[in-house]
């Protein structure tokens, strides 16, 4: 047993003859209690993630712009130690498992980093770590099973600020997202139920929104103060505008600079009204 648990260490061996006789002693552990069973491969687990966490808690890694390098690290230390995890059997879903610690674990620690923000972040690095985050989460999604949706709204969440997107019509863009939103919601029932393994401890586990949705509270905040920022400065454009009088008419007329001004603002309000809207129907 104790060899068993010595495996996540980091110094795992890959003498065949050693490894045979692990996964020969994963057979007789299966025989025993499932408590048995479930001890060992969280034990298993909680030390293959003991590095992760002395690593991304410290001051260089602890940060948003190195969100993307979390999900490399799990994805080479799976991909390194294949080997290890072939010694358990299938039916004990370790790597599932081990990814189910990973997200939490994750989870806990971006909270901590986004709460302990002394500033607001920049917007770039926000979207880059929340996209990067759904993205990890859809691999998860479609290698265990379970609802993969969340690839669909993250591109979305991506679209929303490209320029050529800009010109299509807000309601349009509205409609397509609750389009999606409808027709996925009576598929994930259903996945979820057909993908479940009730011998398996997390059984059913959805990774969608699991670690991306510790981001909403700060996007939604920093969606609302934007939408002030623009506000503000197009009343200021506003009021600064000597309204030129064309001859003849009676109408006042914008300097053409200011008219483009005030229409980019408009537009980016109402991307960032979209934007708002989305979040709040992935809640």
């Amino acid at each position: 047993m104790c060899s068993l648990t010595s495996q996540g260490t980091g110094k795992e061996t890959e003498e065949t003859n050693l490894l045979q006789q692990l996964s020969d002693a994963c057979l007789v552990v299966d025989a025993l209690e499932p408590s048995v069973r479930e001890e060992l491969v969280n034990n298993f687990c909680r030390r293959e993630l003991t590095s992760y966490e002395q690593i991304f808690e410290g001051a260089e890694l602890a940060k948003l712009d190195k969100t993307e390098r979390r999900y490399a690290w799990i994805k080479r230390r799976i991909r390194t130690n294949e080997e290890i995890f072939k010694i358990f059997p299938p039916s004990w879903h370790v790597p599932y498992l081990l990814n189910i610690q990973f997200c939490k674990k994750t989870r806990k620690q971006l909270e901590g980093i986004l709460d302990n923000l002394t500033e607001r972040p920049d917007v770039g690095t926000l979207l880059l770590a929340l996209q990067r985050t759904i993205e990890f989460e859809d691999e998860l999604a479609e290698k265990f099973g379970g609802d993969s949706r969340s690839s669909e709204i993250g591109l979305d969440i991506e679209e929303i600020g490209r320029p050529e997107n800009n010109r299509q019509n807000v309601s349009d863009i509205r409609k397509k997202y609750e389009r999606k939103l409808a027709a996925n919601q009576g598929n994930s029932t259903e996945e979820k139920d057909g993908n479940k393994d009730l011998s398996v401890p997390g059984a059913g586990f959805n990774f969608r929104r699991i670690i991306s949705s510790c981001f909403e509270p700060h996007l939604t905040a920093y969606v609302e103060l934007e939408e002030r920022t623009l506000m503000e400065n197009l009343e200021k454009l506003v009021q600064e505008e000597t309204w030129d009088i064309e001859e003849g008419s009676q109408n006042n007329v914008l300097h053409s600079s200011t008219e483009v001004s005030i229409r980019t603002y408009i537009m980016i309000l109402i991307i960032l009204h979209v934007m708002c809207c989305t979040l709040v129907d992935l809640d």
